[in-house]
């Protein structure tokens, strides 16, 4: 392979040195192809390689691949170095193929184009040359200023993984009886399910409680979210009311607002207790209600309730200190509602 490319080199130079014409005037160029191994074992990758002179200044032209075949096709995408020769360069393309048939396989050929480098982008080679785009031959757009250089075509021979010896030796696959019928190794078999029946005597155990504890978790987080409607009744009205006492109404000249608030907070909270006790009640006939209801345990609340009726529909404006001690009152009576039995 060195002496074939050390004379290619060789030649290259006297036909650069002993030629003053333009690159269309040249006696044709020559492309050497070869490749890596004349056998290969089915399935392994090899290469084709393909060697070209370049006179300065020129634009390359070659395929990222070759053409697939029967039985063969490309591994990888083109390779390629080249190396200065006189004031020209030898161009270098390596093809990776894979050979999948056995026996004798064609391997294509390719046709390289060169032509003047003149406004031609590409990767920069050296003596002024470049790599130009090969969709640019494959649209014909610059194929009438180019010089075709054909690399003939190969074939090299695949070779079986099984050799023949070993088919003289009886060696043949495997036919399905073989894999699903009697013919098992009952040794493996019995190591297999003892093994297995230890792991699930080991797995059960904790399998059951990995359950157990997870229903036992999601029982509580069930539990969590599932709350007292008449408890959340009760929570909703303290919280009520304590943001009333803080928005400081009272303080502000706002005293019937703040009556009015507080006593609507535990009215709502009294039609929660009985289904029967609705918005048609006045907030006396409620309290009436309510005093049956709780055997009359509740003189403090409807005297702040009567002072809030009072405040909302007449001219009584309690001072700040008269509307906090009523707000106390209800307040009070609301925490300890949870307690009184009617």
């Amino acid at each position: 392979m060195r002496q074939v490319h050390l004379a290619f080199a060789i030649s290259w130079v006297l036909a650069v040195g002993t030629s003053t014409s333009s690159l269309t005037g040249q006696a044709s160029l020559v492309a050497t192809g070869t490749l890596s191994a004349d056998t290969v074992g089915q399935g392994n990758v090899f290469e084709f390689s393909v060697e070209i002179g370049v006179p300065p200044g020129s634009a390359v032209y070659f395929p990222d691949t070759l053409p697939n075949a029967f039985g063969l096709e490309s591994f990888r995408t083109v390779g390629w170095v080249v190396e200065a020769v006189g004031d020209g360069g030898v161009l270098t393309l390596t093809y990776p193929l894979i050979a999948f048939e056995i026996g004798l396989v064609p391997v294509p050929g390719l046709d390289v184009f060169i032509g003047p480098a003149t406004e031609i982008e590409g990767q920069p080679l050296p003596t002024r040359s470049v790599i130009g785009k090969w969709s640019d031959v494959a649209a014909n757009s610059r194929s009438e200023t180019l010089e075709r250089v054909s690399v003939a075509r190969q074939s090299v021979w695949v070779a079986s993984p099984i050799l023949l010896e070993d088919i003289s030796a009886g060696l043949e696959p495997r036919l399905p009886s073989d894999v699903l019928g009697a013919n098992w190794d009952w040794l493996s078999l019995i190591v297999i399910f003892s093994l297995s029946a230890v792991l699930l005597v080991a797995v059960t155990p904790m399998a059951k409680k990995l359950l157990t504890n997870r229903s036992t978790e999601e029982e509580l987080s069930e539990a969590s979210v599932r709350v007292d409607p008449a408890l959340a009744r009760w929570q909703y009205a303290l919280d009520e009311l304590d943001r009333i006492l803080s928005l400081g109404l009272h303080l502000d000249e706002e005293v019937d607002e703040f009556y009015n608030r507080s006593s609507g907070v535990v009215r709502t909270y009294v039609e929660g207790l009985d289904t029967a006790w609705g918005p048609s009640f006045t907030s006396s006939e409620l309290m009436s209600q309510l005093e049956r209801w709780t055997n009359g345990s509740s003189l403090d609340l409807y005297g702040s309730m009567d002072v809030a009726e009072v405040v909302k529909f007449g001219r009584l404006r309690p001072n700040a200190d008269s509307a906090e001690s009523d707000w106390r009152v209800l307040r009070s009576w609301v925490h300890k509602s949870g307690s009184i039995e009617p």
